[in-house]
């Protein structure tokens, strides 16, 4: 049963970190509807290394130009882009944090996700690529992203979006969206090791045993690399719409069972 969970949460943390609809609140989702109970620092490692491994297997290409080519005007722009979530992170994270897994704010977040993909697929895609960025494209880029530090708010989804109000072509930026995961992916994993690091005890004792936590590992890995791919392909039609739909509709069900059934919380 423990591989079954480990697994569950695998394909949960590999699909929605890629799809735009924010791996965090799916994570708190369907631990309370599994009763899967909380998992633990080393998990949440393991799980975070295997998407950042897919990303870097997708665009082993673009990465290695990256440091093959460090002043270039890609780089440039991708570490403008960082600038707001990493002010954010270091200033608010543990307040954000704090506020949303003592409060009622998972089906609001899943709705307001919703309605920034809605209204960001209302018009014609644009035109623009990478190469074209300018500092205020990255700028609202980077602003749209760091509101995605709220759990529940999907980081790559409002990434994305923030290219296409920049007007990207949908392609492009769905590639510079998921680049830009990678340092906050980064981020996470060294946070994750620091809070093991300066805690003792069971808080930092997996809950899965080492087996389930390597089919986790293997789950992850294979979702996250189907996720990124299939979004390519729904980028390349400019077809992201179908997730604010189902935002919507997990966003009712939570908000439904939070103030009134209370079955799944």
């Amino acid at each position: 049963m423990d591989i079954l969970k480990a697994m569950l949460l695998g394909a949960v943390q590999g699909f929605s970190e890629f799809f735009p609809i924010s791996s965090s609140g799916h994570l708190h989702f369907f631990t309370n509807l599994f009763n899967i109970g909380e998992y633990t620092v080393s998990f949440d490692i393991l799980i975070n290394a295997a998407c950042l491994i897919a990303l870097v297997f997708v665009f082993y290409r673009d990465l290695i130009y990256m440091f093959k080519n460090p002043t270039s005007h890609f780089n440039k722009m991708i570490g403008i882009s960082l600038l707001p979530i990493f002010v954010v992170s270091v200033l608010f994270q543990n307040k954000i944090d704090e506020f949303f897994y003592n409060s009622k704010a998972l089906g609001v977040c899943f709705i307001f996700t919703g309605a920034v993909i809605f209204y960001e697929t209302m018009y014609r895609p644009g035109k623009k690529h990478i190469k074209n960025m300018n500092i205020k494209d990255s700028l609202i880029i980077g602003g749209f992203q760091a509101v995605g530090v709220v759990p529940a708010v999907s980081r790559n989804a409002l990434a994305l979006c923030g290219g296409l109000q920049s007007g990207m072509n949908p392609k492009a930026a769905v590639k510079y969206a998921y680049i830009m995961s990678i340092p906050a992916i980064l981020g996470r994993i060294v946070w994750d090791l620091l809070k093991i690091y300066k805690t003792t005890g069971t808080s930092v004792t997996d809950v899965f045993g080492v087996i389930p936590m390597i089919f986790a590992f293997i789950v992850t890995l294979i979702c996250a690399v189907v996720a990124i791919r299939v979004m390519q392909r729904l980028a390349a039609k400019g077809k992201f719409r179908g997730f604010a739909y189902y935002l919507w509709a997990i966003g009712l069900i939570t908000l439904i069972d939070m103030l009134a059934v209370n079955k799944i919380f």
